[in-house]
This record gives C-alpha cells, sequence and structure tokens, in this order.
C-alpha cells in the first residue's frame, strides 16, 4: 500500500504542468518561471530577464548589464503544493555572464497509512528540485549560451538525482534605430540536448528533447520615448509531438509601469509590473488545464552596469596610454635636447661657431617649450652667440672694406664712400674706412661733373636692371640716394629698382610654392605702384593657389565624417586604433602615426585619435626640426594646425621655423 501511494504521488507531480498529448514526459518545471516571462505566455525567449534566463534562454544572460536576483512564487490551483523559482546572474567584463536558477516544487504534511489504510504516525514531505547552472556571452555579433541541468526528487525516505542535461542556444539582435522600430531579438534554444533521466523506485524516466525558435521586437509606439511596447513569438517543437505556438505583448511607461498579455498552447495570461529604481514587482495570472495560477516575482539589480564599467575601464586604459605617450615623448624630447646641446658645445670646442650658434638655439627653443632647465643651455647658446657677433662683425667690416676699396679704384666714389660708412658701422674707430671715407668724399667734391657721376650711375643701374641683376642695381640707387636723398630722377629709380626687386621675389616664391612670402612681396610692390596689372595679376593667381589648397585639406575630412559606421567599417576603425597603440608601445611612433591617421580619416572623432596624432606630429616636427629638416617639420607642424587650429603652441613653432627657413634663404641669397 505504501509503494502504491508514493507511485501515485509521483504521477501527480510529474504530470502537474505536464502539457496534453506530451505523454507526461516532461519536467514538472517545463511551465517556466517568472511572471513577466509567463504572462506574456513564454514567447519573450528572445529578450526578457537575465535572471530567468538560466531556463527560458541562456543566451540571454550575455545582455546582462548589472548583478540581478529573482525571486518567483507560486501556489499550484487551489493545494498546498508551493512552485518556486530563484535566479541569479552575474555579469564580468571580459568572460561573459553566469546564471543560476533553482526550482523547487514541493508539499510537506502528507498523511501516512498502511496497506490496511490504518494512519501510521508521522507525515511525508515530497520536494521536486532543479538546478541550472548558466553560461552566455557575445561572440561575433552572436549571443551563445548554455545552460547544464539536474533534478532531484525527494519523496519521505526515498530520494533520487538525474543525470545531468545540457541545453544550448544562440540569438542575435539587430538595431535598426527607426523612429517606431527599435531592435529586433531572435533566438534558437535546444533543451536536453543531453538528456538527463531520473529513477525513483527502479523506475528511470527520460526527459525529451525540445526545441524552441523565437523573436522579440521592440517598437516605440508614441513619439513620446517613454512608451515602449515588445512584441514576441516563439514555436515550441518537443520530441515526436506537434509544434506548439505562444505569442505575447508587453507596453510600457517610462520604464516603471508595464501591463503584459500572452497566450500558450490556446491557454490565456496576463499579468502587469512595478518597478522603482531597482527594484521591480511582477506579477501574472496564468490559465492552465486545471484552472488559473497566480504567481508572484520580486526581481532587483544593483551595481554599475557593464557599459558603464567599459566606459570607465576605456578611460583609464585611455589615460594610462596618455601618461605613457606623454612620459615616452617627454623623454624623447630630453634626449634630443641633451644631443643638440653635446653638438652645440662640441662645435664651439672646434671653432665651428654657426654650427654650434644654430644647434644651441634649437636646443633652447626645445626646452623652453618641453618646460626643461635652460640654465646651462642658455649659458653656452650666449657665448657661442657672442664669439659668432665677432667673428660675423669682422668677416662683414672686411667685405664692406673690400667693396669700399674696388669702388674707390674703380673711379665709383659714392658707391666707395657708402661702402666705408657701412664699415664704419662695424668699428666706428677704424681708421682704414675712415681714410677711404674721406678719399672718396674729396674724390666727390673734386669731381667735374657731380651731374655726370649721377647720370652714370643711373644709366649703370639701368643696364644692371634690365640684365636681371636687381640686387646690384639696387645698391648703386641706394648708396646714389644716400648722398642725393633729392634727386628725382634717384628717387624715381630708386622706386622702380625696388618694385622689381620685389615683384621678382612674388615671381620667384610663387614657383616654389610658397604663397605666403608671395604674397608678402606683391603687397609690398603694390605699396611702390598700385593697381600694377602685373601684381594684380599675381594676387589673383595667390587667391586661386589658396583656395585650392584649402579645398584639398578639407576633402579628405569631409568625406571621412561618415554619420554612422557599418560593423565592418567599426570594426577596422577599433583593429587599426589598437594597433596604432600597440606599436606606439613598442616604440615604432611612425607606423603608429599610419593606423591613427587612417582612424581619423575614418571616424574623425573616434575616442582619443586625434589628440594622439596631435601630439605624435608635434613631436616629429621637433624632431625633424633638431635634425635641420626646416621645411618637413614645418610640413608636419602644418598637419597638427588642421586639427588643432587652437593650439598657439604649434603656432609658435610654426611661425619661428617659417622665419628661420627664410632668414637662410636671404643670408644665401646674398653669399651669391
Amino acid at each position: 500500500m505504501r509503494r502504491l501511494l508514493i507511485y501515485i504521488l509521483c504521477l501527480v507531480l510529474t504530470a502537474v504542468t505536464a502539457v496534453a498529448d506530451d505523454g507526461g514526459t516532461r519536467s514538472p518545471f517545463s511551465l517556466g518561471a517568472g511572471s513577466c516571462d509567463l504572462a506574456q505566455g513564454g514567447a519573450n525567449l528572445a529578450s526578457g530577464d537575465a535572471a530567468t534566463a538560466a531556463y527560458w534562454n541562456a543566451s540571454r544572460l550575455a545582455r546582462a548589464e548589472r548583478f540581478g536576483f529573482t525571486g518567483f512564487h507560486s501556489r499550484l490551483y487551489d493545494s498546498d503544493v508551493a512552485y518556486q523559482y530563484f535566479g541569479a546572474v552575474f555579469p564580468t567584463l571580459d568572460w561573459g555572464s553566469f546564471g543560476l536558477g533553482v526550482f523547487r516544487l514541493g508539499v510537506g504534511g502528507i498523511e501516512q497509512r498502511d496497506a490496511d489504510n490504518v494512519l501510521i504516525p508521522g507525515e511525508l514531505d515530497d520536494n521536486r528540485m532543479a538546478f541550472y547552472l548558466s553560461y552566455g556571452r557575445t561572440i561575433g555579433g552572436y549571443d551563445v549560451g548554455m545552460s547544464m541541468t539536474f533534478e532531484h526528487h525527494s519523496l519521505g525516505d526515498y530520494n533520487s538525482t538525474s543525470s545531468p542535461g545540457l541545453d544550448l542556444s544562440a540569438g542575435r539582435t539587430f538595431d535598426f534605430k527607426n523612429d517606431h522600430i527599435d531592435k529586433l531579438s531572435v533566438a534558437l534554444v535546444g533543451r536536453n540536448l543531453v538528456r538527463p533521466g531520473m529513477e525513483l523506485v527502479e523506475e528511470r524516466v527520460d526527459q525529451p528533447t525540445a526545441f524552441d525558435a523565437a523573436f522579440s521586437l521592440a517598437l516605440i509606439p508614441s513619439v513620446s520615448r517613454g512608451h515602449k511596447a515588445n512584441f514576441s513569438a516563439a514555436v515550441t517543437k518537443v520530441d515526436e509531438i506537434d509544434a506548439r505556438f505562444s505569442a505575447g505583448l508587453e507596453y510600457s511607461f517610462h520604464d516603471m509601469v508595464s501591463l503584459r498579455g500572452g497566450v500558450r498552447d490556446g491557454k490565456m495570461s496576463a499579468g502587469g509590473g512595478l518597478s522603482y529604481k531597482s527594484l521591480t514587482f511582477d506579477y501574472a495570472l496564468v490559465d492552465r488545464d486545471l484552472g488559473s495560477l497566480h504567481m508572484f516575482t520580486v526581481s532587483t539589480s544593483f551595481g554599475t552596469s557593464l557599459a558603464e564599467k567599459k566606459k570607465q575601464r576605456a578611460s583609464k586604459r585611455e589615460a594610462e596610454f596618455n601618461n605613457l605617450m606623454n612620459n615616452r615623448l617627454a623623454s624623447r624630447n630630453r634626449n634630443m635636447i641633451a644631443d643638440l646641446v653635446e653638438q652645440g658645445r662640441r662645435d664651439l670646442d672646434e671653432g665651428n661657431l654657426v654650427e654650434a650658434d644654430n644647434h644651441l638655439d634649437r636646443a633652447l627653443f626645445l626646452a623652453r617649450s618641453a618646460g626643461v632647465d635652460t640654465t646651462g643651455i642658455y649659458e653656452l647658446a650666449i657665448e657661442a652667440s657672442r664669439r659668432l657677433q665677432e667673428v660675423t662683425d669682422k668677416q662683414v667690416y672686411g667685405r664692406y672694406m673690400d667693396s669700399a676699396q674696388v669702388r674707390f679704384d674703380g673711379g665709383d666714389y659714392l658707391a666707395a664712400a657708402y661702402f666705408a660708412g657701412l664699415a664704419l658701422e662695424k668699428y666706428s674707430n677704424s681708421n682704414e674706412a675712415n681714410e677711404i671715407l674721406n678719399r672718396a668724399n674729396a674724390a666727390v667734391e673734386q669731381s667735374a661733373s657731380r651731374e655726370e657721376m649721377i647720370v652714370k650711375q643711373l644709366i649703370s643701374a639701368d643696364s644692371l636692371l634690365s640684365y636681371g641683376r636687381i640686387d646690384e642695381a639696387l645698391k648703386i640707387v641706394r648708396a646714389m640716394h644716400e648722398y642725393e636723398p633729392d634727386d628725382e630722377r634717384i628717387r624715381s629709380a630708386l622706386k622702380k629698382t625696388e618694385f622689381e626687386y620685389y615683384r621678382n621675389m612674388a615671381g620667384t616664391a610663387f614657383s616654389a610654392g610658397d604663397i605666403n612670402t608671395a604674397e608678402k612681396a606683391a603687397d609690398s610692390a603694390l605699396i611702390l605702384f598700385p593697381e600694377h596689372q602685373w601684381c594684380l595679376d599675381i594676387k589673383a593667381r595667390i587667391g586661386q593657389e589658396r583656395k585650392r589648397l584649402a579645398a584639398t585639406d578639407a576633402q579628405p575630412r569631409t568625406a571621412s565624417r561618415q554619420p554612422t559606421l557599418n560593423a565592418e567599417l567599426l570594426k577596422e576603425v577599433r583593429d587599426s586604433y589598437e594597433t596604432a597603440r600597440n606599436l606606439f608601445e613598442k616604440g615604432d611612433l611612425a607606423e603608429a602615426i599610419g593606423y591613427w591617421e587612417k582612424v581619423e580619416r575614418l571616424a574623425p572623432d573616434y575616442q582619443s585619435v586625434r589628440q594622439y596624432l596631435v601630439r605624435a606630429y608635434k613631436f616629429v616636427g621637433v624632431e625633424l626640426y633638431g635634425q635641420n629638416r626646416l621645411q618637413e617639420a614645418v610640413d608636419v607642424w602644418n598637419k597638427t594646425a588642421r586639427l588643432a587650429p587652437e593650439n598657439e603652441e604649434i603656432k609658435d613653432y610654426i611661425k619661428r621655423t617659417e622665419n628661420e627657413i627664410r632668414r637662410l634663404e636671404e643670408l644665401s641669397y646674398e653669399s651669391e
């Protein structure tokens, strides 16, 4: 009699949630868990709460953002049989999310009777437990999950534990970014792919394999973004039983109030939920074969979301990399400055004063920009500059004296006096210069015809001008103007010669692509002869060239500013960004810049790419500057200026280097 009672109770508990025509072989926990899920007919497999995902669809764990717990309770019909579930989800940053689900179906206080139906002292407890250990993560855009399951059944002195089972699931979410369609989620779940079996009182029952396919469509039904709707549908196939369908709908207001309804196997369900901060209460009324079930769920989530943690980690990584980049570039700057100082000191000792002055001047400029102590560098630079100035003054004085003597010997007394005066500006107590000046002045005064000399010099200057020897012509007319500033012919010749000088400079600079110098020279020429057609023409050409350069500079950036990036392009951007960071950490700055430039073209606002490029360009320019590759340094700094037009430091670098280039060109031109 007692054994018969045991069999009856086993059959009742096994059939409590069995679906009609399924042979009674499915687990009594196949009803599911969670008032939110059950109110929608269990159709929201693809988008339900992560805390119940251990049972419904483990791949949903991949979407979990916070630690969460849920507790579910129901009384089966009018009996004392409790149907309960506890679920938990534990998301991690790098290792996916872990889930735990525990079911309990049980009743206590069962009377014991013997074979003659005589009451026996003591009571029986019947408890059935199910355990789900789950894992889910996103791989290549797909959410995948698995659950290891087993059940334990105890009845009085009898108990049994099932063999483990295995569920596998996969899903994917598609974002639409539409005014009324938010996203579509799809899922496929395979249950009992490894079938668990339980043996109780020498009888074994294996659970059947089942498959679920489902989708959920998240809608935005109102212009107000606070209203949301979610429509779900699913189909379930259990071994040799016909497929069954379920569908559900959820409508929520500002993530606080939710209304739900659904249908499953032709049976209706409904419910609702209230949420406040991290606490949610859900209720479901589910119609089943033996009547209606009232179900209650309390859920909570806490902790920082994974999205925020990822953002914080990314910010931390960016800060660490920024610090690394700053330190490495600063270290390389210091090394470069030290090399320049050492070269300058060596040149100073060897008497190479021009090179010493150049190296120390650049070292001083870079040290000030980098915030390095300049005391020692400044003293060396002053010493080099002083010694160089002494040598330069002697050389210039010698050239002036040579020119004065040659002009005097050639009978050009005005020019001789002019160059002798320049020599006296260098060494005012020079007896030699004073002697030539006095002799030249005396010769001019004794000249039979001062007018003849002026005419002769004007003809000479005009002849030189016609042969393109503009600088020589300019020296002659300037010397004449020094002595006869009021002579209208000399003023006119000076004006004409200076105009030709600036016009020649503008044409040469424009041909070389130096439109800034060309424009300044053209402006200087226009001051002398306003509305001169040649000057107006070259000014127009300069304006066209500026527009072309501006369009060339702007076009790549415009083309690269794409409003959105598809998944493939976004992956390319991420890979290039990380490759650049890794290359920089290995010390390969040039290669890193190439990948950062690619990121800047594809996604200009991606993370810190512009910040990295600005600093990298700045250092490369500094390196080129230290190597005396001045124009290349300016070209690189111009890239920086386009990315960070407000950066005053870069503007100073460009201005100083361009002035240095111009000064070197003038010195080179004069030496010729």
